[in-house]
């Protein structure tokens, strides 16, 4: 029998909170040269471009910027609130807490800045200062929780290998729903997989096996002639050990890419060895929402993975916005803009 004398891991959870917004995507931010306005979706201009920069809608006000000073507008064009600050954030909801009552009166807030250090106030929709800034939103969402990282302590183990099966045990991990344990192990320079009954899973013919469960998931990553597959941890194969490097995701749809790198270039595929992104690339970048791309003349595209909607590597930088509708570029002039998912761009150089 092989017993495993140590093993133990430790576990980081990583969670950020999250704040809500209520973003208008009927006013699109929408640059003409060095002005900015607001467009509908459709480009039809509904704020006439004339300010040095501004922000989203965000309940019916948006900031914009005169000069170095930021006030705020209505969804009329209208200046509701003068351009006296230094920072102007989006309106939120949020609440006062009181004395009788710790949820207080929900409110709509914004932080802005008017001194040089920075520091910030809070200001209601009429632009009237507040005694103290609300602490959080009414609505804020669940903690945007982050993929666990598991870091492993090195295992031992003890050996009875008195036929001779292998040379030593190098790691091990288990299957869900299964008492069976699935072994590592090293022969002749070689690595490979038994399980507990010592049937062998994965043919010793591998440089080298370990495990990534980086994702959640247990994968084997495995090198054969110094380039890097991934198989199953029941030893199928998933992706050929052909990439130079190799590097698994999860995404926001809760499946599993794989990031490879053949050569000079690099590609995208699923888990089951699917082409997502095959035209390879200078770069590729997972952001969290979907993949950045870069090509030879360092310019970046965008891949959103929740309709497959591709953007040309037009921009020097992209950005996300967590709406899968948009995303903010630096376009090839070096100025910022506004792009839709369908590649529709909401500025004139």
């Amino acid at each position: 029998m092989i017993k495993r004398l140590i093993g133990s891991f430790i576990v980081l959870i990583m969670a950020t909170n999250l704040m809500a917004q209520q973003i208008d995507y009927s006013y699109i931010p929408y640059r003409d040269g060095d002005k900015w306005g607001f467009s509908s979706p459709d480009k039809e201009i509904m704020i006439k471009p004339a300010y040095a920069d501004v922000h989203w809608f965000s309940y019916g006000l948006a900031a914009v910027k005169i000069g170095n000073k930021w006030g705020y507008i209505n969804t009329s064009g209208k200046m509701v609130i003068p351009a006296r600050y230094t920072v102007a954030k989006n309106f939120t909801k949020g609440y006062m807490p009181k004395a009788n009552n710790p949820r207080g009166d929900t409110l709509i807030f914004a932080g802005v800045s008017v001194r040089a250090d920075k520091y910030e106030i809070c200001i209601n929709a009429k632009g009237v200062t507040m005694p103290q800034c609300p602490a959080i939103s009414d609505n804020a969402g669940p903690n945007g929780d982050q993929p666990m990282r598991t870091i492993k302590i090195k295992k031992t183990y003890s050996l009875d290998n008195s036929s001779g099966l292998f040379d030593k045990i190098v790691d091990d991990y288990t299957i869900a729903d299964s008492n069976e344990t699935y072994y590592i192990a090293a022969k002749g320079g070689k690595y490979g997989v038994y399980n507990s009954k010592f049937a062998t899973i994965v043919p010793f013919e591998y440089d080298d096996i370990s495990i990534d469960d980086s994702t959640g998931e247990t994968y084997l990553r495995v090198t054969k002639n110094d380039l890097i597959g991934v198989l199953s941890k029941n030893g199928k194969v998933l992706i050929q050990p052909e990439n130079t490097t190799l590097h698994i995701v999860r995404t926001s749809d809760g499946k599993d890419y794989v990031v490879t790198q053949r050569g000079l270039k690099h590609y995208v595929k699923d888990i089951n060895n699917q082409d997502i992104i095959s035209d390879g690339f200078l770069n590729i970048v997972y952001d969290g929402h979907g993949f950045i791309y870069t090509n030879d003349q360092n310019m970046e595209g965008y891949y959103f993975l929740n309709n497959g909607n591709r953007i040309l590597p037009r921009y020097k930088s992209i950005e996300y916005l967590p709406n899968d509708k948009f995303l903010k570029v630096i376009t090839a002039s070096g100025k910022p803009g506004y792009v839709s998912f369908d590649g529709t761009e909401y500025f004139k150089d």
